[in-house]
């Protein structure tokens, strides 16, 4: 298949909600022109820079204090591998990302969990809250270069982190959350909570795609960078394309979790997915998950 070029998003600077396509979108932060304090960096400095959808710090905006996830620069054509054969010559170049950055993964998830406490479907929190997201400006651009932030598109070449840079991607994008505390909060007395609002996520048609320890703060999830959430066009081409394995992604959460509980070693006889085999054929199975 020939390599797609990376489409031309429009500007997001002046955008109220994102993103701008069918589906739940995160609305834009109540003080979005308001100065931000610096005060450290959260993610694990340790962890390859290469393999991480951006940095989180935490931060000041009105004296009240926030983890604030700054996105990396998204080129589309460094992921065809896996949305190349559901999307590729359905979708116009510059939609593709609504469905695969992770920044708009993110909004797209927020967005649905907003509505569904509206609509009282969801009654408790069952992620740490999401305050909206920010484009971030020239001041704040320079502070990250001094600290030495990379905001390269992953495995992108030269031509297409020129074109990364050349269009609306270039806009430094962000999400404002509340600051959690720290540690996962899994342990045998939270983890059937936790599988609770998991099932509830996936009944909202929210997928979150990377339910590890890593993800949890508090016992609630943290980040919904590799989310997919419905209408998802992914899914509705797996679902014309391949019903089986449209059905085995969408159990793909509960998967993981039987498999965090494993890893972490949490006693606790709470299993996702009861059915071992199955288990395993999902877990070895050849799913497009990223």
């Amino acid at each position: 298949m020939p390599k797609r070029k990376g489409g031309h998003i429009k500007p997001a600077l002046s955008a109220k909600e994102l993103p701008p396509c069918e589906g739940p979108k995160l609305r834009v932060f109540k003080y979005q022109k308001a100065r931000i304090n610096w005060l450290e960096r959260l993610d694990d400095t340790e962890k390859s820079e290469s393999t991480t959808q951006g940095f989180v710090f935490k931060v000041e905006i009105q004296s009240q204090q926030y983890a604030l996830k700054v996105f990396k620069f998204f080129d589309p054509s460094s992921t065809e591998y896996y949305w190349g054969p559901y999307l590729d010559g359905s979708l116009a170049a510059d939609r593709i990302p609504y469905y695969t950055d992770p920044f708009y993964a993110e909004c797209r998830a927020y967005g649905r969990i907003k509505e569904a406490r509206e609509k009282r479907n969801l009654r408790r929190p069952v992620a740490i809250p999401c305050h909206g997201f920010l484009i971030l400006g020239k001041r704040d651009r320079k502070i990250l270069e001094e600290r030495g932030i990379d905001l390269s598109a992953e495995g992108s070449d030269q031509d297409s982190l020129d074109r990364a840079k050349s269009s609306a991607n270039h806009e430094i994008r962000a999400i404002v959350k509340d600051l959690a505390p720290p540690g996962s909060g899994l342990n045998s007395k939270t983890i059937r909570k936790v599988l609770k609002d998991i099932r509830l996520l996936n009944e909202e048609g929210i997928y979150n795609g990377d339910i590890r320890a890593e993800n949890f703060r508090n016992g609630q999830l943290v980040d919904f960078g590799s989310a997919w959430t419905e209408p998802h066009r992914i899914l509705e081409a797996l679902d014309v394309r391949n019903p089986e394995e449209s059905r085995d992604t969408r159990l793909q959460d509960l998967i993981m979790f039987d498999t965090m509980i494993e890893q972490e070693g949490i006693r606790t006889k709470i299993r996702a997915v009861p059915n071992f085999e199955y288990c395993e054929k999902l877990r070895s199975g050849g799913q497009i998950w990223r």
